[in-house]
C-alpha cells in the first residue's frame, strides 16, 4: 500500500512540472511596444471621461451633467449643441493640451461632434471611452 501511495504522489508531482514550465513561460512574455502605447491611449481616454464625471464646478455639477442639462433644456437645438460644445472644448483643451481628440454624443444626437477635430478614420492609434449621463451617451476619441 505504501508503495502505491508513493507512486501516485510521485506521478502527480512529475505531472505538475510541465504545467509550471508553461505558466512561467507565459508569465515572462514581453508586451510589444505598440501594445503598450495603445494601453496608454486607452487609459488616457478612460481617465479623461472619468474626470469629466468626477470634476465638479462651483454649482456641484460635473462637466457631463452640465453638458447634458444644456442639451436637454435646449431640446437638442443647434444653439444648445454649440453651448455644450464650448463647455466641452474648454474643459478638454485644458485636460488634453496639444492632444488630438473628438467628443461626440451618440444616443440623442446620433454621433454629432460636440468638440475636437480628430478624424477617427485616418488615425492609426485611437482609443475611445464612453459614459452615460441622463439620456445621453458621450464618447471621446483620443489619439
Amino acid at each position: 500500500m505504501d508503495e502505491k501511495g508513493f507512486a501516485y504522489t510521485l506521478d502527480a508531482v512529475l505531472a505538475l512540472i510541465p504545467v509550471m514550465i508553461v505558466l512561467l513561460g507565459i508569465s515572462n512574455l514581453a508586451v510589444p511596444p505598440e501594445s503598450h502605447s495603445q494601453i496608454q491611449f486607452t487609459q488616457k481616454a478612460q481617465d479623461t471621461m472619468d474626470l469629466m464625471v468626477q470634476y465638479k464646478d462651483g454649482n456641484g455639477r460635473s462637466v457631463l451633467d452640465t453638458i447634458s442639462s444644456i442639451l436637454k433644456s435646449g431640446n437638442n437645438s443647434q444653439a444648445s449643441v454649440r453651448s455644450a460644445g464650448r463647455i466641452a472644448s474648454c474643459f478638454l483643451d485644458e485636460q488634453l493640451p496639444g492632444g488630438d481628440y473628438l467628443f461626440t454624443e451618440e444616443n440623442q444626437l446620433g454621433g454629432e461632434v460636440l468638440a475636437g477635430e480628430l478624424d477617427p478614420e485616418n488615425t492609426e492609434k485611437l482609443a475611445t471611452a464612453s459614459r452615460n449621463c441622463g439620456n445621453y451617451t458621450f464618447r471621446i476619441y483620443v489619439e
